[in-house]
């Protein structure tokens, strides 16, 4: 598919650092994806947000980890430590961006999406070391 192309080409730019052409991709492949299409556009957007991130552009990346939860929630098959991994990354930026009453809520909203998703096997653990 063309979209996954697009996605794939705009990572091997973010990865080499050429953020401005994986902007292009990521953006390319977000028009051209149909709405209904809501966990792919979710990815493209999470990943669209950390090239922003990594490109130092963190008010982009806020609005694109934004947009990327929004459709995380709209996406009934989201898996929630995923959304949870959304909602950290962006908490980080919002501490970057000297937003630190937003992050904290965020990330509070986030580690208590993670306990109550966390496989057993995991709670386990962290009752033996914790």
């Amino acid at each position: 598919e063309y979209c996954l192309v697009l996605n794939r080409l705009a990572l091997c730019c973010k990865d080499q650092e050429m953020f401005a052409e994986a902007e292009t991709f990521f953006l390319t492949s977000l028009s051209l994806r149909p709405e209904s299409d809501s966990h792919e556009i979710a990815v493209v957007w999470h990943n669209l947000a950390v090239n922003y991130q990594r490109s130092g552009r963190i008010e982009k990346a806020i609005e694109a980890f934004g947009q990327a939860l929004e459709m995380q929630k709209a996406d009934s098959q989201c898996d929630p430590l995923t959304l949870s991994a959304t909602m950290q990354q962006m908490g980080h930026c919002l501490i970057d961006n000297c937003q630190s009453q937003e992050a904290l809520s965020l990330l509070e909203a986030s580690l208590l999406l993670r306990k109550e998703h966390l496989p057993e096997e995991h709670i386990d653990f962290a009752k033996a070391v914790g």
